[in-house]
């Protein structure tokens, strides 16, 4: 692409309306942290808030069965032979599962499981638990579906001779409502969205030409007046973590060893380079930074958002905004909600599917985005909420950080639309995902200088 004169009739930046969420995301906010509390506290509180939700579903759907299906309250209250439904946590028993018992192996030099992509057997359980206790799920529902713990499900069935549960049909608690999205018939109101994840600066696959031509893309200095019309028309970027990659430092054993911080081995060109593109990039539309698990936040999810002082340059803009990891967002009206990939990848962990997209889907279903957390994923031990819970379903779902583009548009039961985005690093893809606000339509942008050939 050739660069161009800006026609100052066709570039001008489209302006966006935005509004704050309130509770939506002031729950990923972690103001005091406090360690002390159980994670028994979390568990409680979903199982509590999703309960109602899954059982005003169950009741809606097994309602005109004959025999007509008794709701027991407590799973442990459940009798043999009785068709009946339940509602509760599942819990998957996994053999493979890591545990805090590897960190003991590891002391009495005991040889330690190794890492994994995939943590399933063919013999893995699915349990459902309540306060009262938990009882096996069986049948063929239960072996042709995905399932992962923390998900609050209902189940109808009835216990077998053997005390197991054989379930004969399922459900969750469904798409959450939503904010009314009014699709316009003429495409003179439409504005975009970035979506870009995994810039990877310092990291081995970083492309320093790619993410230059990323940001005159970004900022209108590329390409002709149609390219910089099209530019104009994104509203606002969102950068879903892994930015920055911390570089492999290689020991020097002739060299003298410091006790505690060494100056030497730190590199700071990685943020300095990151801190120059957002300021480029922040100069001319706003910006949503989100961290990653390689960027310099906390470890836990929701990660808070990564602290300004590490961007001197970017942070005098007023377009620069440093979000929490998972976010929820308002332009135009048009709600987001996204994470820079840990709740997929950890997921993707315990399950057989290869369907990154799937999962993502199921998250909605299940109306929690980050369900194996704290089981599998670390997270902050919140003790009275779960801001994991999706209490409304938003009009754009992104997955930050993933090996591949993907999308679907999801209809819920009650006409809700949701474009979930499966976001490709851009450091592995060169691409990034624009969605126009009017439609909900997804289309990548490549950035790639590789030859085809």
């Amino acid at each position: 692409m050739a660069i161009m004169e800006t026609d100052p009739t066709t570039a001008n930046r489209r302006t966006a309306t935005t509004e704050d969420l309130g509770q939506l995301q002031e729950n990923f906010v972690v103001k005091a942290r406090d360690y002390k509390q159980q994670y028994a506290h979390l568990y409680f509180m979903r199982l509590m808030l999703m309960r109602p939700l899954v059982l005003a579903q169950a009741r809606h759907k097994w309602a005109s069965l004959d025999p007509k299906a008794k709701h027991v309250e407590k799973i442990l209250d459940v009798q043999q032979g009785e068709i009946s439904y339940l509602v509760g946590t599942i819990y998957m028993e996994m053999k493979l599962k890591p545990n805090i018992l590897d960190d003991i192996t590891k002391d009495h030099w005991i040889a330690a499981q190794p890492d994994r992509p995939k943590y399933t057997d063919d013999t893995d359980s699915v349990y459902l638990e309540d306060e009262s206790g938990r009882v096996k799920l069986t049948g063929v529902k239960i072996t042709n579906d995905l399932f992962v713990t923390g998900v609050v499900m209902g189940v109808l069935g009835s216990e077998d001779a053997g005390g197991d549960f054989k379930v004969v049909d399922i459900c969750y608690a469904g798409q959450g409502p939503q904010e009314q999205h009014t699709l316009m018939e003429t495409d003179e109101s439409d504005k975009y969205i970035a979506l870009v994840s995994g810039l990877g600066i310092g990291g081995n696959d970083f492309k320093p030409l790619e993410l230059d031509l990323l940001s005159e893309y970004l900022t209108g200095e590329i390409g002709g007046v149609k390219e910089q019309t099209n530019c104009a028309n994104i509203v606002r970027v969102v950068i879903a973590g892994n930015s920055i990659v911390t570089p492999q430092v290689v020991e020097d054993d002739t060299k003298t060893k410091k006790y505690g911080y060494d100056r030497s081995t730190f590199v700071t060109a990685p943020t300095m380079i990151f801190d120059s593109f957002l300021q480029e990039v922040c100069s001319s539309v706003d910006v949503d930074l989100m961290a990653g698990d390689s960027d310099p936040s906390s470890v836990t999810i929701p990660q808070q958002p990564i602290h300004p002082a590490l961007l001197p340059s970017t942070r005098q803009y007023s377009t620069f905004h440093s979000v929490t990891n998972p976010y929820w967002g308002s332009v135009d009206n048009v709600t987001l909600l996204g994470g820079s990939g840990q709740t997929i990848d950890d997921i993707y962990k315990y399950v057989k599917s290869e369907n990154r997209l799937e999962m993502a889907i199921k998250t909605i279903g299940w109306r929690h985005m980050a369900p194996t957390a704290p089981d599998t994923l670390w997270c902050y031990p919140f003790k009275d909420r779960d801001p994991f819970i999706m209490t409304q379903a938003p009009h754009i779902y992104f997955i930050g950080n993933q090996d591949k583009f993907a999308t679907e548009l999801v209809t819920g039961a009650d006409g809700q639309r949701t474009r979930v985005v499966m976001l490709p690093s851009f450091a592995s893809t060169s691409t990034i995902a624009l969605i126009n606000l009017r439609t909900l339509e997804c289309q990548t942008v490549s950035f790639s200088t590789k030859s085809k050939n």
